[in-house]
Order: C-alpha cells, then structure tokens, then sequence
C-alpha cells in the first residue's frame, strides 16, 4: 500500500526546488530579425516558457538587426538582449544589393562573429549553479564551443538544419568546411545535441556525431487563435475558413470556387520548388482552373527568387501563379493555410518543417516531400496517413497526389481531419517546452551531483 506521505511534501512545507534557474539562449534570428523558420521556433519557445514556466528565468542573446531595435528587452521572466553591433554594419547587411556580393557574405560572417563574441562577458556571468545554455545552429556555434570548453557550463546544441554540410547539391556550399567544423566541434563538447525528427537523428549519427549523447525532441506548433493559447473549436475553425477562403480569392481576383493550393518556405530547389512548379501544368490539365500561392523569399546571397519567375516564365504559368517574394505575418500564413484547397510543401530535405504541422493544424489537407519525416506524415488512426507524402522528387507523383485532393473533396477533408488530431495530439509547444526544460534539468542535476 502507497502511503500519500510518501507521495507529497508535509503539511506547510513547500515542494522541492527544480535545479534549473536560468536558461541562456543563443540564437542569431528572432523577431523582428527573421530569415527562416529558426526565427519562428525562437520566438514561439520564449512565448510558451514564459507562459508555462515563469519560474525559470530565460536570456536570449540574438543578432541586433536590422537597425536601431532595442538592446534589451525585458518581458515577465524572459529578457531579450541585442548586443551592440556597429551602424555601418547591420545597414550593409540588410542591404538587398550586398546579399549576391562576395564582400556582402563577408560582412554577413563578420557580423556572426562579432555577435558571437559579444555574447561572452553575458556567458561568463551566467557561470552559476542551475544555468543551461541553449545553443540553436551553427550561426551561434563558436559560442557554445567557448561555453562548454572554457567557462564549463551545460550546453545544449540544438540542431535545426544541416543542409550545407549533410546534403547533396545544397542551397549554399562549404568550401573551406568553416560551417561543418563548426557543427562537429560543437556537437563533440555539448552536453546534450537536440534534434527534431529520428531521420536527422540517424543522419547526424552516420556522420559521426556520438549516439549517446543525441535526444529527439520534436518542435511544437502553432494552434491557438487566442493570447490565452485556447484552441478554437470546430464550428469557429469552420467559420474562420469560409471567411478566408472567399477573402483571399476575392483580394486575387479569383472565383469563389477557384482550387488554390498554397505553399509557404524558402524559394529553393531544396524545398522542392521547382518539381512544384514543373507540376503544375499537369494539375491545370485535370483542374483548368487552378491557382498555386507562394510564400516565401529566396536564399539571401542568391538568385533562387529570380529563378522562380524566369521558370514561371518558362512553364507558361504566369496566369495561375502568385508568388508574393516575402515573408507574411503569422495571422497572414494562417489565413492562407485555411483559404487552401491543398497546402504542398514538397521539400527533398527537411529536419522537421514547422509549416506542415502548422497547416494540418488548422485541418489543412497537406502533401509532403520525400525529405520530410514520418513522424509527421504517418498518423496514428487507422483510417489512413495524417497527410500525403512523395515516395521521390518528380513532377509526375506531385502531380498525382495533389489531384488526389482536388478530385475528392469528401477524402481531403477526412485527410485534413486526420492531420488536425496528428497534430494536436503529437506536436504542441507546451509538450515541446517541458520535454526541453525536462533535459536540460537533467544536465544540471548531474552538474550538482558531480559537485
């Protein structure tokens, strides 16, 4: 028989201490500074520790650009901190016509390294009992190399994208192997390395990164409509729909029953884009009336933005495509995932993918690139997969799959019905965070126990 005594702190006394009192973050894009998904994983893991954990105190040192933001920003238990970077610099950086220039990479790696360097007096006066440091890509590494090998504290790399060094044909190259040494070293000295998906997890291990020492925690999304993170209900969901699908057509000009498909992330052969659009002719031939929205900006320091209006020139498909060249405001993106017909994201690599959780979410019916995991795509009902996932990277099978939802509503919707639960019962921020803050515990239990 278990006695409640055993169970429970005595009458008046309080409950144990968690060993985790502060969390540094380290990571180069946050709001309004965002370049990708990296910034949007920052700034929704601050929002939901604060919400969830205001008992843990959270620093986040991140990139001061563009210009004139605020050095420091302190919100409840969380401080957002910019370290000083020179005028001159940040203007150059953000300066479209630099990002193709050779000497606007150079400045671009010169502004990491100061970024990175200017967050050590912040890491030295963290060196307390209770302190983890949150080291997010290799942008951030050579301060979590400094953290772990000179000052001793925990630190935690989080792994959110090893395109340039794991895969074949990448959107930006390596030559002097400065990013994978980076990536090595860091994964080698951290306490812990994080990755989202089992697929990256195997990757890292195949390239030599230590086993033992990688833990799968997968990112959370975004499912709320409200600041009190309550979820809408179906007949809400089922309202806020109607509203943006006839609202986005008419702002296109579109007929109320035009198909849209939508798809949001980087303007990359990596993401897919081009087996996309190579496709769309043949969805047109079966649906005439069909229209593809993008969502996204190209790689800085490329043409990819350019090359997908020359191949739109190209294909014939001006009429039917909307490719808007910028980044939308999250309440924009959720309206286009509800507008949608078939949200397609066919990515040939991708370490986890937040837009897909995000959009079946929201009951979006969503095709998947061969690169994305199965732990996103295989639900757990019987009924069938939690969203349609490409077996390659052809025009032909993208095709297939999105006239599949196109030709049937009736198994879209039961598709996007299974996605909504997958999602919201597998991937939420309150279950990524405690998962997160339950590691990094751990590290700095075993830290106290080793004295």
């Amino acid at each position: 028989m278990v006695h409640l005594s055993r169970l429970s702190p005595a009458p008046g006394t309080a409950p144990p201490r968690s060993p985790l009192r502060r969390v540094v973050v380290v990571c180069h894009q946050y709001p309004p500074w965002a370049l990708g998904g990296l910034a949007e994983y920052a700034q929704r893991f601050v929002q939901c520790v604060q919400r969830e954990r205001d008992d843990v105190s959270l620093t986040l040192y991140t990139l001061n650009c563009p210009a004139n933001l605020p050095r420091r920003e302190r919100h409840g238990s969380v401080t957002i901190r910019r370290p000083w970077l020179p005028s001159r610099l940040k203007r150059r950086i953000v300066a479209p016509k630099n990002h193709l220039a050779l000497s606007g990479r150079a400045l671009f790696a010169l502004s990491l390294l100061a970024f990175n360097l200017a967050t050590l007096p912040a890491l030295v006066r963290a060196r307390r009992s209770g302190t983890v440091v949150a080291v997010h890509d290799w942008q951030s590494a050579p301060a979590g190399i400094l953290a772990a090998t000179v000052l001793r504290l925990p630190v935690v790399y989080h792994v959110h994208n090893t395109e340039m060094t794991m895969v074949e044909q990448p959107d930006m190259t390596d030559p002097f192997r400065l990013i994978e040494i980076n990536q090595r070293l860091l994964a080698k000295v951290a306490a812990q390395t994080v990755v989202p998906t089992p697929e990256l997890r195997r990757l890292v291990v195949a390239h030599g990164w230590r086993a033992d020492r990688i833990s799968v925690i997968p990112h959370g999304c975004e499912t709320t409509d409200t600041p009190a993170g309550r979820d809408p209900d179906d007949a809400k969901l089922a309202r806020e729909r109607e509203r943006a699908r006839s609202g986005l057509r008419a702002e296109l000009g579109l007929p109320p029953d035009t198909p849209l498909l939508v798809f949001a992330g980087r303007l990359s052969p990596v993401k897919g884009v081009p087996t996309l659009l190579h496709a769309l002719p043949a969805v047109a031939r079966r649906h005439p009336g069909v229209h593809l929205v993008m969502l996204g900006v190209g790689l800085a320091g490329t043409d990819q933005g350019t090359a997908v209006d020359r191949l739109v020139t190209e294909l014939g498909i001006g009429d039917r495509t909307h490719v808007y060249h910028r980044y939308l405001p999250q309440e924009d993106v959720r309206r286009h995932y509800l507008a949608a017909d078939a949200c397609v994201f066919p990515s040939r690599y991708e370490p986890f993918g937040l837009v897909s959780v995000e959009a079946m979410a929201l009951a979006a019916p969503v095709v998947l690139g061969s690169g994305f995991s199965a732990l996103i795509s295989d639900g757990e009902d019987d009924g069938g997969p939690a969203a349609l996932r490409m077996s390659g990277d052809t025009p032909d099978e993208l095709a297939a799959l999105i006239c599949r939802l196109l030709d049937d509503p009736a198994a879209a919707a039961r598709l996007a019905a299974r996605g909504r639960t997958h999602a919201r019962r597998n991937f939420r921020w309150p279950g990524t965070v405690t998962r997160t803050l339950g590691l990094y515990e751990s590290l700095t239990r075993r830290k106290s126990s080793r004295g």
